[in-house]
């Protein structure tokens, strides 16, 4: 028996090792320099770099393709792209490329608009969310967003008065969560007014992405696990993302049990008018989402089916723009010349410190809105790869022929660096964005995608960052405190994660 075991174990190692040389020098990517280690086994370099070193393969591809050239081969069957032409051909609208599912399998929930890889599918329920996050959309949402602005600033008075530092990091993130709570819940959660920004699923999602890239890593443990968190209520896993599932499920049945979606307008109950007092607004989310006649081919999601896509919608709502504004507020604060560029744009359109700084206004504000696109350049908060598959009729790249299946990855943060584009990419410059080049520039910025799977939050993100800096900025100045460059390092944790939080002393401008 011994011997037996023995002999199926060399046996197993003699196929491996001839299926290693055949994925080296002999696989149709074989032509591509790469990393050896990740054309053997995508799962042991993906292990090193993003479980180990936690969240530094980006960099390592990076550093990559400095070395080799715009291809680099990262996986058995993968390569990323660094050519901002690619790119554009890659997300143009028209494309037949479609999200890679054994990629997008382990970091969202399979049939939500960000987990959805069929194509068709996908367009069905991003024609049943679009309408809750479309620009019109954002325009009636605008005073909310301004009126809880407008409680953030109270706090950073309150910091100022009391001489204290403030913790920014907890401050954008309670800000965000919020405003997307409020949109896709119809229930606010109130992390601004909270003593130290402080909420339960805030801290969720934060304990979620400290695990980073494990799906990836492990991906048939993760993907048994993500299907088990996607089909059930109970925790069979100890992981934070589970949790976070568990207490928005809580608020979704709630708002199922609270309100009828389809509603004819028929006279309510005096204890129905007390429940839906006590619970908030309606959610325009989850009343589309609910609607069978929301599109053509939409069919109405179950209750955990229903939860899975309002989790995703709140985790891409709240860090990603919450990153935005940290990095912004770093970023201007710790240099001078831009601050002051602001500061006097805002002070001639609002004179006055008791004048609101609203949406219609700020927007249109063009100092301020190139700031707002380098810090978006500059600090990608969804920075990593975004791969994709190639269609059945293959894809010609460089006169070279890629068979079907053959899985593309490109990444904003390089694309958003390319020297072709961008000119001293490593810079912070928002005046780049005052240039004749500025179409062509926008063309080529990635931070929202492109194409088809292009945020449908754009509009949105946009919003609240015109409000929130255009107060910040206008009214107070900001030092860091105990807070340096090397505290602002980030890794790719899926989202960006940096090192340390951002804390900040305040000082009311008196005009």
């Amino acid at each position: 028996m011994l011997d037996r075991a023995l002999l199926l174990a060399l046996w197993a190692l003699v196929c491996w090792v001839f299926l290693a040389i055949y994925r080296i020098y002999f696989h149709p990517l074989s032509k591509y320099p790469g990393s050896k280690i990740a054309a053997v086994s995508d799962s042991w370099w993906e292990l090193y770099w993003n479980y180990y070193r936690n969240g530094e393969l980006l960099f390592e591809i990076d550093r990559l393709h400095k070395l080799h050239g715009p291809v680099i081969r990262v996986g058995v069957n993968t390569i990323h792209i660094s050519d901002p032409e690619v790119y554009q051909d890659l997300v143009r609208t028209n494309s037949t490329f479609t999200k890679d599912p054994h990629f997008y399998v382990n970091i969202s929930f399979p049939g939500t608009l960000i987990g959805e890889t069929n194509p068709a599918r996908h367009r069905v329920r991003r024609k049943v969310l679009a309408p809750a996050l479309s620009g019109s959309r954002v325009q009636e949402l605008a005073p909310a967003i301004l009126a809880k602005t407008k409680q953030l600033v109270k706090r950073f008075e309150e910091a100022a008065e009391k001489a204290s530092p403030i913790c920014v990091t907890s401050a954008a993130k309670a800000f965000t969560m919020d405003i997307i709570s409020k949109i896709v819940l119809g229930h606010e959660l109130g992390c601004v007014t909270e003593p130290n920004f402080r909420n339960q699923l805030t801290e969720y999602l934060e304990a979620g992405f400290k695990i980073g890239w494990v799906g990836t890593s492990f991906p048939t443990i993760s993907a048994i696990a993500l299907k088990a968190a996607s089909m059930t209520t109970y925790i069979l896993f100890p992981m934070p993302l589970f949790s976070f599932k568990r207490a928005c499920l809580n608020i979704t049945g709630r708002y199922l049990e609270t309100f009828n979606p389809h509603q004819t307008g028929g006279p309510l109950s005096n204890a129905t008018r007390e429940l839906q007092k006590s619970y908030g607004e309606r959610s325009a989310v989850i009343d589309m989402l609910m609607d069978p006649k929301a599109a053509k081919d939409h069919q109405v999601p179950n209750l955990e089916e229903l939860n899975d896509e309002l989790v995703m919608l709140l985790t891409a709502g709240n860090d990603t723009t919450s990153t935005a504004l940290i990095y912004g507020l770093y970023q201007v604060y710790t240099k001078p010349a831009v601050y002051e560029k602001i500061f006097r744009e805002l002070s001639e359109e609002f004179p006055s410190l008791e004048e609101e700084i609203t949406y219609e206004r700020v927007r249109k504000l063009p100092y301020l809105t190139a700031t707002i696109k380098e810090i978006l350049r500059a600090g990608s908060p969804l920075p990593g790869r975004l791969p994709r598959t190639v269609p059945e009729e293959g894809y010609q790249l460089y006169g070279k022929y890629l068979q079907p299946g053959v899985n593309i990855q490109m990444s904003p943060y390089i694309l958003n660096r390319h020297p072709d584009v961008w000119d001293q990419p490593n810079e912070f410059i928002p005046e780049r964005w005052l240039t004749d080049d500025v179409a062509r520039l926008d063309r080529y910025l990635a931070t929202f995608n492109k194409g088809a799977r292009q945020c449908l939050g754009r509009e949105l993100a946009w919003c609240e960052m015109w409000v929130v800096f255009g107060n910040i900025f206008r009214r107070f100045q900001i030092t860091p405190h105990n807070t340096t460059d090397k505290d602002m390092e980030w890794k790719d944790l899926i989202l960006v994660a940096y090192k340390n939080k951002f804390y900040a002393t305040v000082e009311k401008h008196s005009v």
